[in-house]
């Protein structure tokens, strides 16, 4: 027992000297300058707003807002009574295995990426509830804290599934994921994809999965998707038809633009290759290519086939000739241009040479010229002459040029014109100084300055004036006028000449001039005429709008002045103005007077006494949260609620009930019964309130309520809906049964759902009132269930067809006469106009007369004339009908010992969750069924 410090102080030498030396280390690996990475020493800030929800005898949910930091937050740390617990990305943590009845403390602090860590969080203190306060929880046997997960199908083969799916729930409360196929447990795995392999060619599988939490329990499942199997692959050896409709588009000398209808195959057609007599020139994935590079005035035979993926080549399509236009039919612009030609001189001096050009052609279009000097590019223009300068005296010079097209093709050099520069020119005379310097029109600010100069100096054309010695202006007369001088002010002008090679004379002898003094206006003493008809316009809670009639002066009113309460507010140049900033439900009295230029001042206006508003308070305050909401009774199918009232300063108006997250009613009560639960089923209540302007409080605690077990029963009627597909299969499909069963659960019968054909045996059958066909295609049914069937109507059974039921069994004429008409066809899905012919049947009664929505409007067939129309499509109400006035799209008749209906309606999913669509259906059942 005595050599233990010694030990603990052995240990604790050997712990600083490894800190030492790992430190020296890490300085001797050190490559990159502090100067150049900053290191990143700022902490993140503390989460806020720490919360604890869904508080059970032994669990919690903790949340926060994320944290800011500098750069980044990297992660969460939970720590419950000053314990690390749980680190991760997300702002949840799932505290379980607590204790009933016990009081625990969490807080969280935030990391960045640099090992920096905030400060604690403010603490949020849980209390877990009595073990006997959770009964209802405690039964159930799905997971309280995470959502059911939802399923997508992403591919299917022959024999393997491609599923993933998607969970709203934090990652870090999902223990694993679990696959049930058929029913049967398959597979646990973390990750949310999975392939399911070795399955068999053209069979229905079902899969579903949930998501399991720390405590075991299981969400409820998924969506389920059923899957039917693609059969096995087999090598397409069917070419594709040969292309049609090949044509020309457009012809130039070399070029021809072709074009055809696409193909269509029992794979997708791939490529097109286009010949030219028995020569493949190229492909293409388009339906149109243009031929280039061919020969003008020449006849060419083109065909087109068409390739799928299996390489299959179909037939040529027809031949189609075509032949080049002629050379002499192109733009000349696909030409080189001509040189210019005549090229001659227009002036030459001793150092400038200006010559002249025609164009080659009066029709080119020309884009520029470009000019050469012995064969050296001087410079371009756009006119046909051109000015050298700067050349040497009595030199000889050789000038070209060449035409430029807007296409930027350039022409050959053109003849050259050979120039000798003039010998140098003796000096001019020395220029004329300017003389008799006089003025006139002398202002305050301006005058006009003129000057003589001698008749032989017409050469001179202009003369630079200076003011005071500084240069001020170049003017070609004799004469100037000078602006912007000051009053009373001294200047000093004097003038040159200028020759036309901006050669100077001398300037002449200076002229001063002093401008005049200002004309000082007439005092004005007058003050404005008062301002009348002072009234009021518009008056708020803190505003009055004033206006008033204008006042006269004898120069002129400069503006007016507004007095509030016998005081000074403002000046203004309007005949109006806005006073604000006012108290509401307040008289005051405001006087106006107007002033001019000199600041006289009239006398004040008559008073106007105007009051504003009375204040309008608005509500922006949300109610308190509900508090104790609680569970009175459950039954199979209802849940009784009662909560505390809420309090507001203006009354609260009433209280929202959320059922699992979704607002689902709101009522003025403070206990609801919710009604319309599937049995043995847990759901999550929460609680807000909200006053009259709708500002709606906090959703209070969250209770949990298990509906009891559904009794079985008998049910008095059953339904079969048969939804196997042979050829296209609607999306809708599953949204159809959900409907029917929804139906059959608040209408007392029972629904079977099948896509197995083998159910179609007399024995089977005869349990069934009705049978539906529900978006069924294609053949479904073999020749003995076919007989079945018959049997089963001939015994007084029911039909019912909803939407594809009359796109299947197209060779079995019995069926055709027992839906009443074949599918022919459809446009795009598009509002339309139904008349309601028949309002007594119990499909329609509940339907206008004219009946508007969307949906994918049926052409039909051989329609039976047995059958009686209830609801007709007009045509002209959309696009694409073909049976004319004669549209039916509901109906319903007796035939061979049995009833039959049918609907047209039923495409979309959106379909099923109208109200008046599903009240139809409803009542073709109750038809059905004889109710």
């Amino acid at each position: 027992m005595k050599e233990r410090p010694f030990f603990g102080l052995l240990s604790l030498t050997l712990i600083l000297l490894s800190i030492l030396f790992f430190a020296a280390c890490e300085k001797d690996e050190e490559v990159v300058p502090e100067s150049v990475v900053k290191p990143d020493r700022v902490a993140p800030e503390p989460p806020r707003k720490l919360i604890a929800t869904d508080i059970t005898d032994s669990s919690a949910v903790v949340s926060w807002q994320r944290a800011k930091d500098n750069i980044k937050v990297k992660d969460y740390v939970v720590f419950r009574d000053s314990t690390e617990v749980f680190r991760d990305t997300v702002t949840t943590y799932l505290a379980n295995k607590l204790e009933p009845e016990t009081s625990y403390m969490f807080s969280v602090r935030a990391t960045d990426d640099a090992g920096n860590i905030s400060d604690f969080s403010e603490a949020v203190e849980i209390v877990t509830k009595a073990a006997d306060t959770i009964d209802i929880d405690s039964l159930n046997p799905y997971s309280l804290i995470l959502l059911r997960p939802k399923l997508e199908l992403d591919s299917v083969s022959s024999t393997s599934v491609y599923l993933s799916w998607k969970s709203q729930s934090s990652t870090s409360a999902i223990e694993e994921y679990r696959i049930y196929q058929d029913s049967t447990h398959s597979v646990s795995l973390v990750k949310n994809n999975y392939s399911v392999e070795n399955l068999t060619p053209e069979k229905a599988y079902s899969f579903w999965v949930v998501a399991v939490d720390a405590e075991g329990k299981e969400t409820k499942p998924s969506n389920v998707i059923d899957v039917l199997t693609l059969a096995e692959e087999q090598k397409d050896t069917i070419a594709p038809p040969a292309p049609t409709g090949l044509k020309f588009d457009e012809i130039t000398t070399h070029t021809i633009d072709l074009s055809w209808q696409p193909s269509a195959d029992s794979l997708e057609v791939v490529a097109y290759g286009i010949y030219n007599d028995t020569l493949l020139l190229t492909t293409t994935e388009e339906n149109a290519f243009q031929i280039q590079d061919l020969e003008p005035n020449t006849e060419y035979n083109f065909s087109v086939t068409a390739w799928d993926e299996a390489e299959n080549e179909s037939k040529p399509s027809d031949i189609l000739t075509v032949t080049t236009e002629k050379e002499d039919e192109m733009d000349n612009d696909s030409l080189s241009p001509g040189p210019p030609i005549n090229l001659k001189i227009i002036e030459v001096t001793s150092d400038i040479v200006h010559f002249e050009w025609e164009s080659p052609s009066d029709s080119m279009k020309v884009d520029e010229y470009r000019i050469y000097q012995d064969e050296v590019l001087v410079g371009n223009t756009t006119e046909t002459k051109f000015q050298v300068s700067e050349l040497i005296a009595n030199t000889e010079y050789h000038f070209a040029v060449t035409t430029v097209d807007e296409k930027d093709q350039e022409s050959i050099l053109s003849e050259a014109l050979v120039v000798t520069t003039d010998a140098n020119e003796e000096r001019p005379a020395p220029l004329t100084v300017p003389k008799n310097l006089s003025t006139s029109d002398i202002s305050p600010t301006s005058l006009e300055l003129s000057w003589e100069i001698d008749q032989d100096s017409i050469s001179s054309i202009e003369f630079k004036v200076y003011q005071d010695g500084t240069f001020f202006a170049t003017v070609s007369e004799s004469r100037i006028e000078v602006s912007g001088l000051s009053p009373n002010s001294e200047y000093s002008f004097s003038v040159s000449t200028i020759d036309e090679n901006n050669n100077e004379s001398e300037r002449s002898n200076p002229l001063t001039v002093s401008t005049k003094e200002e004309d000082k206006p007439a005092i004005d003493t007058t003050a404005p005429s008062v301002p009348r008809d002072l009234v009021a316009g518009e008056v708020t809670e803190t505003s009055i709008d004033l206006s008033w009639s204008p006042s006269t002066d004898s120069v002129g009113v400069t503006g007016y002045k507004i007095y509030q309460n016998g005081s000074f507010i403002a000046s203004v140049k309007e005949v109006n103005y806005g006073v604000d900033g006012l108290a509401s439900s307040t008289e005051y009295s405001f006087s106006v007077s107007a002033f001019d230029a000199a600041e006289n001042e009239s006398q004040l206006s008559e008073a106007l006494i105007a009051s504003t508003r009375k204040e309008v308070v608005v509500d922006d305050t949300p109610p308190s949260v509900p508090q104790n909401l609680s569970v009175q009774e459950t039954t199979q199918t209802t849940v009784s609620l009662v909560w505390e009232p809420a309090s507001d300063d203006f009354g609260v108006s009433g209280y929202i009930v959320y059922q699992d997250g979704e607002s689902i009613l709101t009522t003025t009560s403070t206990a609801y019964q919710v009604t319309g639960l599937t049995p043995q089923t847990t759901y999550r209540y929460k609680v807000s309130a909200f006053d009259g302007e709708n500002n709606e409080s906090g959703q209070s605690l969250g209770v949990s309520a298990l509906t009891l077990k559904e009794e079985p029963q008998e049910t008095s009627d059953k339904i079969l809906v048969f939804t196997k597909t042979a050829a296209f299969r609607h999306g809708s499909i599953e949204k159809g049964v959900a409907t029917f069963q929804a139906l059959g659960q608040t209408n007392d019968f029972e629904v079977v759902q099948t896509e197995n054909s083998g159910d179609f045996n007399i024995t089977n059958l005869s349990q069934y009132k009705v049978v539906v066909f529900l978006n069924t295609t294609g053949d479904v049914l073999n020749i003995t269930q076919q007989a079945a069937f018959e049997n089963y109507i001939q015994s007084g059974g029911s039909f019912m067809g909803v939407h594809a039921a009359t796109d299947t069994e197209y060779d079995w004429p019995w069926y055709g006469e027992l839906v009443g008409a074949y599918f022919n066809g459809h446009p795009s899905i598009q509002e339309a106009t139904l008349n309601v012919v028949d309002q007594n049947h119990k499909s329609t009664t509940h339907l206008p007369s004219i009946w508007n929505r969307s949906e994918e409007w049926y052409n039909f067939k051989d329609i039976y004339s047995g059958i009686i129309p209830l609801i007709m499509l007009d045509e002209s109400s959309y696009n694409g009908g073909t049976n004319g006035e004669n549209h039916p799209f509901s109906w319903y008749h007796e035939f061979d010992g049995g009833k039959s209906f049918y609907t047209g309606g039923g495409h979309s999913n959106s379909s099923y969750d109208e109200p008046e669509f599903r009240q139809h259906l409803l009542g073709g059942l109750f038809y059905c069924l004889g109710r």
